[in-house]
């Protein structure tokens, strides 16, 4: 069994065989070992420690939906791995007397297709699952959902497609347009009123530049020249010399001032690159992304100086990675960290209900106050299913990542 799949299985040994462990501020690590129940101090009461789950409660049976086979199966088993720790630390967290339901994960594999994907869900729902988390894939989420729609189950979906949302359906991914609108404002704020934009010519890209423009149109600002590019070298490199030209041939004073680049990865290093070759200098041009670029080898780039970026606040999340690495091995996928924050939603909501019949309802996932992910900070669902985050602006500093803006700390008490 690899290391993983071990740790995994000894978590929930120790949820199900209802053992003990000390209380912590935060949980450590679980043991590979079965762990040992405290000895009773003399002549006194027995005391129930935390993580222990008493018996003949309430069950909440959820459905976990990954792709735990197939193209994506090393990021569907990270996000396993993080749902199965969510779960062990939701109860390790929580004093005996208030846990009145006990989650039960029901993992299934969503393979490569969405028709893997319905296998899934209709296997899961027929086991009993009254909540379905997952998928990952917008194609999947659109046909698992008339089946969890027909069965009364709601639908906590990584997807970060707003397309998807609605009637049950939540999107947990996140979101791009809430993204662009962060980092976008936050430009404006800061005298950067005129942006150029490069965006891959996909619904991804497509929907970054409507958002954009959407936003900067509002308050007076401009976005031009617009770039557009299929994902390839000579392409991206055709729409980076248009960008260069557009700026050399407009007088100074009506120039764009920052340039959103709404890719990430091995793309944008290509973009970068073909900057550099069409001697555009970044030290006069602000860059302006998404969380896309919440990757170390991003940060290391030197040309990706003083750049900025919406992200969810960074401190949650390491503290989350450094557990997970702690307890696996590994270092976990960046998206499994919304496995481990949906798990410890479910658990945060179900645990005090001594009954969950219809699982969980809209009313209590659509709470406007929001909730505090532990992994990825304050969220809320808003009526229509979206995931509206409070998000932190990055910048890339020395080779790391530095907070210029904190994330709000609250939301407006209605929608």
């Amino acid at each position: 069994m690899k290391p993983s799949s071990f740790s995994r299985a000894c978590i929930f040994l120790a949820l199900f065989a209802l053992a003990s462990c000390a209380p912590l501020s935060r949980p450590a690590p679980p043991s590979h070992q079965p762990m040992q129940s405290p000895p009773l101090m003399a002549d006194a009461q027995p005391v129930t420690p935390k993580g222990y789950i008493p018996e003949n409660i309430n069950t909440l049976k959820v459905a976990l939906l990954l792709p735990l086979s197939g193209d994506s199966a090393a990021i569907g088993n990270s996000m396993l791995d993080a749902a199965s720790l969510a779960l062990y630390d939701s109860y390790l967290a929580a004093e005996p007397a208030s846990i009145k339901t006990q989650i039960i994960l029901i993992p299934k594999d969503t393979g490569n297709t969405p028709a893997e994907a319905i296998t899934a869900a209709q296997e899961a729902i027929d086991q009993g699952a009254k909540l379905i988390i997952g998928p990952m894939f917008s194609q999947s989420v659109s046909v698992v959902a008339p089946i969890a729609r027909k069965a009364k189950v709601s639908m906590i979906t990584f997807s970060n497609n707003r397309a998807v949302a609605g009637d049950g359906v939540f999107v947990f991914g996140f979101v791009p347009e809430l993204q662009v609108k962060r980092v976008a404002e936050y430009a404006f704020l800061q005298n950067y009123p005129r942006v150029a934009i490069l965006a891959p010519n996909d619904a991804y890209g497509l929907k970054v530049k409507d958002t954009l423009k959407d936003i900067y149109t509002q308050k007076g600002g401009l976005v031009s020249p617009v770039g557009l590019y299929a994902p390839s070298p000579a392409n991206i490199e055709a729409a980076v010399a248009r960008l260069a030209a557009a700026y050399s041939n407009t007088p100074e004073d009506r120039r764009y001032q920052a340039i959103f680049l709404a890719d990430g990865g091995f793309q944008l290093k290509t973009i970068i690159e073909a900057m550099n070759r069409n001697n555009m200098d970044l030290k006069k041009i602000k860059l302006l992304g998404t969380g896309l670029w919440d990757s170390e080898d991003i940060a290391k780039m030197p040309q990706m100086e003083g750049a900025w970026f919406s992200s969810s606040p960074p401190d949650p999340y390491k503290i989350f990675e450094r557990r997970f690495v702690s307890s696996f091995g590994y270092k976990p996928a960046r998206l499994s960290s919304l496995a481990y924050d949906a798990v410890g939603l479910a658990a945060a909501i179900a645990m005090p209900l001594a009954q969950t019949p219809d699982g969980l309802t809209r009313e209590q996932l659509t709470n406007p106050t929001g909730y505090i992910s532990p992994a990825n900070g304050l969220f809320r669902f808003s009526a229509d299913g979206i995931a509206e985050r409070r998000l932190a602006i990055m910048q890339v500093t020395g080779g790391e990542f530095r907070v210029v803006e904190p994330a709000e700390k609250s939301f407006p008490p209605k929608f």
